[in-house]
């Protein structure tokens, strides 16, 4: 450890846990455009990635606890569940618009968001209420406490995610390509 005049103690193999998450996000995002046969599709389901991680800080800014390697693994926990609930919808809203091209635009993700809302929401609530029984030994248990508040953080955040973000990208996405396809 070498000591950081911005204040604290700085922890060289941090830097490396970044590049981590930064090169998961790129194989989620490659792996995404195969699925999509889109390269616009997989940005609106990566956009959803920070806004959860926006609620791990404020979890961690807020609260005044330290943040360690389990709030790095949070930040790889989030990837996936994000990741996973802006694949149900995409896909499905896909599906949609495919098998009724009238129903392009808001009306389709309506549609596929209310065949999917269930789903991810009942992920969200038993991932944070999986998470709950890591909080009862508090802050002494650095890693297990870490994840499971950063973790619950993220996924308040990642409703945000799914219900403001995803769609303004969608359907934007879609609109476009449609134009282009006339």
């Amino acid at each position: 450890k070498a000591y950081n005049p911005l204040g604290g103690w700085w922890d060289a193999n941090k830097d490396k846990y970044a590049w981590l998450i930064f090169l998961i996000v790129a194989v989620i995002f490659v792996m995404l455009a195969m699925t999509f046969e889109s390269l616009r599709l997989p940005l609106a389901v990566i956009f959803m990635i920070p806004i959860s991680f926006i609620g791990l800080f404020l979890t961690f800014g807020l609260t005044d606890l330290s943040f360690d390697h389990g709030g790095f693994a949070a930040f790889v926990m989030l990837c996936g569940i994000v990741v996973n609930a802006g694949i149900y919808i995409v896909l499905t809203y896909k599906d949609v618009i495919q098998h009724n091209p009238e129903q392009t635009g808001i009306r389709g993700y309506v549609k596929a968001f209310g065949r999917k809302i269930n789903p991810i929401m009942l992920t969200v609530i038993s991932t944070v209420l999986g998470l709950i029984p890591f909080l009862t030994d508090g802050p002494q248990e650095v890693f297990w406490f870490d994840f499971a508040i950063g973790t619950i953080g993220g996924m308040v955040f990642s409703v945000i995610a799914v219900i403001l973000v995803l769609p303004v990208f969608v359907l934007k996405s879609i609109k476009r390509k449609n134009e282009y396809n006339v």
